[in-house]
C-alpha cells in the first residue's frame, strides 16, 4: 500500500479521492497525462526542427544569412524543447503511486535512453535499468509499449558481457 503523506492526503481531497486506492489511480492518471504530453511534444519538436533545417538550409544556399523565418523556426524549436524539458521535469518529480505508475516513468526513459544507445548499452548500469524497464513491462501487462530497439538490445546484451 502506499504511505500517504499530509501533503498527499491534501492532493487526495482536492482531487476528489477518498481512499488511498483512489489517491493511487488518480496520481497514476495525471502521470500518464504528462507522458502524453510529453510524447506530444515530440511531435511537435520534430516538425519544428524540420522547418528550421529546411529554412537554414536555403540560407546557405542563398548565400549564407539567416532569414527572419529561419530564426523564428529555430525559436520556436527552442520554446518547445524547453516546455518539453519542464514535463519531463514534472514527471521526474511525480512519485509515481502503483508499479503502473513506475512502468511509465521507465517507459520514457527507455524512450529517451534510445536516443543515445539505440540497441546497446556500454555499462552495468543502464543494463541494470534496462532490466527492470523489461521486468516492469512483463509484470504490468505492457509489454506492447515496448521501444523498437528492445528486441536488438535483447539479444545483443546476451551476446556480450557488460562491463561495470
Amino acid at each position: 500500500m502506499t504511505h500517504l503523506t499530509r501533503r498527499n492526503l491534501v492532493e487526495a481531497v482536492t482531487l476528489g479521492a477518498t481512499t488511498a486506492a483512489d489517491w493511487s489511480a488518480d496520481q497514476d492518471r495525471a502521470l500518464a497525462r504528462l507522458i502524453a504530453e510529453h510524447y506530444r511534444f515530440d511531435e511537435a519538436i520534430l516538425a519544428a526542427e524540420d522547418e528550421a533545417d529546411a529554412l537554414l538550409i536555403a540560407g546557405r544556399r542563398s548565400g549564407g544569412k539567416r532569414s527572419a523565418a529561419a530564426e523564428a523556426a529555430c525559436a520556436r524549436a527552442e520554446a518547445l524543447h524547453e516546455a518539453q524539458g519542464r514535463v519531463a521535469n514534472e514527471i521526474i518529480n511525480m512519485p509515481a503511486a502503483t508499479v503502473l505508475g513506475a512502468a511509465y516513468k521507465l517507459i520514457v526513459w527507455r524512450k529517451e535512453a534510445a536516443i543515445s544507445f539505440p540497441d546497446d548499452f556500454d555499462g552495468a548500469h543502464e543494463s541494470f535499468t534496462f532490466s527492470a524497464y523489461r521486468d516492469l513491462l512483463r509484470l504490468t501487462g505492457l509489454n506492447a509499449l515496448e521501444h523498437p530497439h528492445d528486441r536488438a538490445t535483447l539479444v545483443r546484451m546476451r551476446k556480450y558481457w557488460i562491463l561495470s
